[in-house]
C-alpha cells in the first residue's frame, strides 16, 4: 500500500519539489532558441565506415540557417576516445590494451579536435551521418552553374569530415564566424542530433536539440578568444545551476507498473544487473563551456550534486569532470549502484530532483532515461577520462553510457537556472 501511494502521489509530489526549488530561471544558454554557438554534447558512432547506423550504433546531426542571409559556420569535433599506449588502438576497458604476445599497456584519456567549416544559405537545413560525413559533392548547392539559390548563394567551399576514427566518442561545437574567419554575433544556428542504436528487428532512436549559447549584439570583438559571461562578457554565460528531474534508477516507471528494486549480481569482472520490464536508468552526459582549441586543451571542472527526494530530503556527492564526462546516475558516487544516492532503495521515492553546480568550467549536457522492455543485462563503465572503467559485463558496453540491450531510451534537454559570475572561454586556433 505504501509503494502505491508513493506512485499516485507523483506528479503532486514532483510538482511541488519543482516549486520548491527552482525558481526564477535566468540562463542564457537555451536549446530551443537559434544562437551563435551550438554545441552538440552526445556525439557516438560504433559502426563501420560506409553502412550507415553499423554494427552497434551512429548519430546524425543537423544544423540550421535560421536567417535570411548565408552564414559561414567553424565547427569542432572534440575526440574524447582512450588509447592504448601499446598500440594505440581505442579502448573503454583495461583489457582492451593485454596481449598475449606483447603483455599489456594501459587505457589512457586523450582529448583532440577536428575542425571543417561550412556555408549555409539562407534558411537551409543540412544533415549528416557522424561515420560519414558530407564532401564537397553532396552539398545541395555545389555553387556549380545551376547549383546555387535565388541569390545566388550555394555551399562552396563546404566539407564535413567523417570522425576521426571508429569507434568514436566525443562533443561537436559550432560557431558562427564572419568571411574573414573572426567571430560573428550573428544568433542564427540551430541544432539537432539523433543517436541509432541497432536493436533487433530494427532501430532504438533517442534525440535531442543542440545546446545554444547566444552572442550579445555589439559586444564580439575579432580576437580569437571567445568570452562567455562574466566580466567583459562577448556571449551569454553558462549556467550557475544544472537541474535534473528524474526517476530514481531501479524503479519501475509509473506508467509501466509497481516499483521494484534492481537487483545485484556481483560477479568477478563486474556487475549483473537484472531488471524487469519497465525498469528504468539515467545516463548524464556533460561537457565543460571552456575549450582551448588552440592548444588542444578541454576545459575541467569539480560539479558538487545535491539530490533532493520527493519528500525533500536531501543526499549531496561530488565528482570531476574533464573533457566530456558521462555515467548512469547510480555509478556517479559508488561502484556499487545499489547503494548509490541515486538508486531508489537509498533514495527513498520514485522521482528525484538533482541540482548541478560546477567550479572551474561551466558546464552544460543531456540526458538520457532508458526503460528496458524485456529482462537485459547491462554493462556499467566508470565513463570517460574519468579514470579507465574497471567493471565489464556481456561484452564492452558503449563507452560510458550503460548499453541497455532490450531498452528503449529517450533524451532530454536539462533545465538550466543563473549566470555563473566566472567567465568561461572558448580559444580559436
Amino acid at each position: 500500500m505504501k509503494r502505491y501511494q508513493v506512485q499516485m502521489g507523483f506528479p503532486v509530489a514532483v510538482a511541488g519539489l519543482l516549486a520548491c526549488l527552482c525558481g526564477p530561471t535566468s540562463a542564457d544558454v537555451v536549446s530551443d532558441q537559434a544562437a551563435a554557438i551550438v554545441v552538440w554534447p552526445d556525439i557516438i558512432a560504433t559502426g563501420e565506415r560506409g553502412v550507415r547506423a553499423g554494427a552497434a550504433g551512429d548519430t546524425i546531426v543537423q544544423l540550421s540557417n535560421t536567417s535570411l542571409e548565408p552564414v559561414l559556420v567553424h565547427c569542432f569535433y572534440q575526440n574524447a576516445n582512450y588509447h592504448c599506449s601499446n598500440t594505440g588502438e581505442v579502448c573503454v576497458f583495461p583489457t582492451d590494451c593485454c596481449d598475449p604476445s606483447t603483455g599489456c599497456g594501459t587505457c589512457d584519456p586523450g582529448w583532440l579536435e577536428t575542425d571543417f567549416r561550412v556555408r549555409l544559405t539562407p534558411r537551409q537545413p543540412i544533415g549528416w551521418v557522424v561515420s560519414e560525413g558530407l564532401a564537397g559533392s553532396d552539398f545541395p548547392l555545389t555553387g556549380a552553374i545551376g547549383s546555387t539559390g535565388p541569390d545566388g548563394s550555394s555551399n562552396a567551399g563546404s566539407s564535413i569530415p567523417p570522425v576521426a576514427e571508429l569507434p568514436y566518442n566525443g562533443v561537436l561545437q559550432c560557431i558562427a564566424i564572419n568571411d574573414d574567419g573572426t567571430p560573428s554575433d550573428r544568433n542564427v544556428l540551430k541544432g539537432e542530433s539523433t543517436r541509432m542504436a541497432f536493436r533487433e528487428p530494427g532501430y532504438s532512436v533517442a534525440k535531442h536539440n543542440a545546446i545554444g549559447i547566444k552572442a550579445i549584439e555589439g559586444a564580439v570583438n575579432d580576437d580569437k578568444e571567445l568570452i562567455l559571461g562574466g566580466g567583459g562578457a562577448e556571449y551569454e554565460g553558462c549556467p550557475e545551476v544544472l537541474i535534473v528531474n528524474h526517476l530514481f534508477d531501479g524503479v519501475v516507471h509509473p506508467a509501466l507498473g509497481e516499483r521494484r528494486l534492481t537487483e545485484q549480481v556481483a560477479e568477478t569482472n563486474g556487475f549483473l544487473l537484472e531488471s524487469g520490464p519497465g525498469t528504468t536508468a539515467t545516463r548524464l552526459t556533460l561537457v565543460p563551456c571552456t575549450q582551448d582549441y588552440l592548444r588542444q586543451i578541454p576545459g575541467n571542472a569539480v560539479v558538487q550534486y545535491l539530490v533532493y527526494n520527493e519528500f525533500e530530503q536531501r543526499f549531496s556527492t561530488s565528482r570531476s569532470v574533464d573533457c566530456k564526462f558521462e555515467r548512469v546516475l547510480s555509478t556517479i558516487d559508488t561502484t556499487d549502484p545499489t547503494r548509490s544516492i541515486f538508486n531508489a532503495g537509498v533514495g527513498g521515492t520514485v522521482a528525484a530532483q538533482t541540482r548541478l553546480r560546477a567550479i572551474g568550467s561551466g558546464l552544460v549536457g543531456v540526458a538520457t532515461e532508458g526503460v528496458y522492455s524485456v529482462s537485459a543485462f547491462a554493462g556499467l563503465s566508470g565513463g570517460l577520462n574519468q579514470g579507465p572503467p574497471t567493471k565489464v559485463a556481456i561484452g564492452n558496453p558503449v563507452f560510458g553510457l550503460v548499453y541497455l540491450r532490450g531498452a528503449e531510451q529517450s533524451d532530454f534537454n536539462i533545465h538550466q537556472q543563473g549566470d555563473r559570475a566566472e567567465a568561461d572561454v572558448i580559444t580559436l586556433p
